[in-house]
């Protein structure tokens, strides 16, 4: 792996893809056994998940957890890491950091690839909606909140509301939504239209539920 990208590294987890031949799978769950248990022996291991291919596909994907960014590396710049990619080499015939995620594209993450934009985009604002709806009705209520500089209430209702995307309303959203995110493979053509259409009802029903509220 090339310095510049270890130098860019924000997370501590990371996702590798490897391409390997049916005929060679055995080897290839021992090298990945192997390598595992040598990860392991490092500083800040909490695990590895590794993803079989799917039906006919020949593509493995394997995260690597580690507690910090710090100790990430440590792992993939170590020597041991090194001899066994070299090895490996020998048993898959391609393999590939697919990506690194931080903040909100984490909302989406998944064993093989991320939604297209445009789900990203309705999924987020299927759960943005209600969040700022609702902590705005909440700031509005509070006479501490209203003798706050506008600016200062904006910020710490973001602060809040980024709290709440991230650790809560977005991983819901993202199971409840899965079906569509991440269709299977044989998953009917109707599959795109039906979310879409499912999250633009959710969003009608909360915009009349909102306004039946601050009118009411």
């Amino acid at each position: 792996m090339a310095s510049n990208q270890l130098q860019n590294i924000r997370s501590s987890s990371y996702v590798i893809e490897h391409e390997v031949a049916a005929h060679k799978e055995a080897e290839f769950r021992k090298w990945q056994s192997d390598i595992t248990k040598a990860a392991s022996q490092y500083e800040g291991y909490q695990g590895t998940d590794v993803c079989p291919p799917v039906e006919e596909d020949e593509k493995w994907y394997v995260v690597v957890h580690f507690d910090s960014q710090e100790h990430l590396n440590q792992w993939l710049e170590s020597d041991d890491r090194r001899e066994f990619v070299k090895t490996g080499k020998q048993i898959f015939s391609s393999t590939k950091i697919t990506y690194y995620k931080t903040g909100l594209e984490r909302w989406f993450i998944n064993q093989k690839t991320n939604p297209p934009a445009w789900k990203q985009i309705m999924a987020t604002l299927l759960g943005l909606y209600p969040t700022v709806m609702i902590l705005l009705l909440i700031q509005s209520s509070l006479s501490s909140m209203q003798q706050l500089d506008r600016a200062d209430a904006m910020l710490i209702s973001n602060f809040v509301s980024c709290c709440l995307l991230t650790w809560f309303v977005m991983p819901s959203v993202s199971r409840l939504l899965n079906f569509w995110l991440h269709p299977l493979p044989h998953a009917s053509k109707w599959n795109h239209w039906i979310g879409f259409v499912l999250v633009l009802i959710a969003l009608v029903f909360m915009r009349s539920l909102f306004v039946t509220f601050a009118n009411g």
